[in-house]
């Protein structure tokens, strides 16, 4: 009896500990305006006190959401349980020069806008007002987009959207010498033209300053740039020799203008043209865009790559389970 006893209560434990390890699944208060605003703002919102979950300010951005919980966002009822999301978006931009790279639609120019004013895209963020950086008031089913890094605004080219934001850290972060690395491919003409002892200079590494995140601000980091590929190309409609390939494997701020600078050379264009394994293809034009494939989307780490038997057509794999009955009757017939 003892140890039946004792059987059990180690069974308790067992369980309750498994429990206590268990990822906490319920919703976080910061994520209730998922479909409108992004957890910044809704951060800022809770700090504010705009936020009562069952009449009370919401205390912290961690707290969880209960089945039954009220949430209210200045004094409007928030359905946050019936927020059914559609599937996360991949989208990419052929960026025109001027566009900044920011979701406030209170910056002109904002990609936001501009890519709605481009034709066949809509609901890409939540209401209108300037304080969720948002387009359409009544998508209560829409994710919001935003970019993954940026552009300056007097570059052109290739930035990508989605309005997952799990794969960001990935794509800006990868570490590099890795399979992972996410490369960045660029098309830059300077003034004067560089010669061959400047490629030689920018591909072997430029000590640069710039800014980077430090603790939670700002910091100058006084570093030479990593070791890069820096080649002539021949572009359409461009001077056979003075364009240069460029790709990075990092990404600090403003690198190739600040790398050139170092040298004497000012960058007069630069163009994006592939990143993390994604090109242009599909919105060659300045300012058109395009979803991106299966195969872009495995690229970038928002797909993962299909097991062999999901590229099996239904006939083919009607056919093997039909293979392996007969084979296993067969077995058994024999018995």
């Amino acid at each position: 009896l003892i140890e039946r006893h004792a059987m059990g209560l180690f069974a308790y434990i067992c369980l309750a500990a498994a429990l206590a390890a268990a990822p906490d699944k319920r919703l976080r208060v910061n994520r209730a305006l998922r479909t409108t605003h992004s957890r910044r703002q809704t951060n800022r919102f809770i700090f504010e006190g705009r936020i009562l979950v069952n009449g009370v300010p919401a205390v912290s951005p961690d707290s969880r959401l209960n089945i039954g919980d009220t949430v209210e966002f200045d004094g409007q009822s928030i359905a946050w349980e019936e927020a059914e999301l559609e599937p996360h978006r991949y989208l990419k931009f052929n960026k025109p020069e001027g566009v900044v790279c920011t979701t406030d639609r209170r910056v002109g120019q904002n990609i936001i806008d501009v890519l709605t004013s481009c034709g066949g895209i809509k609901n890409i963020s939540g209401n209108s007002d300037n304080d969720s950086n948002a387009i359409c008031t009544n998508c209560t089913n829409t994710r919001r987009v935003f970019p993954i890094g940026r552009l300056d605004a007097e570059s052109t080219g290739l930035i990508l959207l989605t309005s997952n934001g799990s794969i960001v850290n990935p794509l800006l972060r990868a570490v590099v010498g890795t399979k992972s690395k996410k490369v960045k491919e660029y098309h830059v003409d300077t003034d004067p033209i560089a010669t061959d002892a400047d490629i030689r200079k920018l591909a072997g590494g430029i000590i640069i300053t710039t800014t980077a995140r430090q603790n939670g601000g700002m910091a100058s980091v006084t570093a030479p740039t990593l070791p890069c590929l820096v080649e002539r190309v021949v572009v359409e409609g461009g001077n056979h020799c003075s364009t240069l390939r460029i790709i990075l494997e990092e990404g600090r701020n403003r690198q190739i203008r600040r790398m050139c600078s170092a040298i004497g050379l000012e960058v007069i264009a630069l163009h994006r043209v592939g990143f993390a394994g994604v090109s242009l293809e599909g919105c060659e034009a300045p300012g058109e865009w395009a979803t991106l494939t299966q195969a872009e989307e495995i690229a970038i780490g928002a797909r993962r790559v299909p097991t062999r038997n999901e590229l099996r057509s239904p006939e083919e794999i009607a056919r093997r389970k039909a293979k392996k009955r007969a084979k296993k009757n067969g077995k058994q017939r024999r018995r």
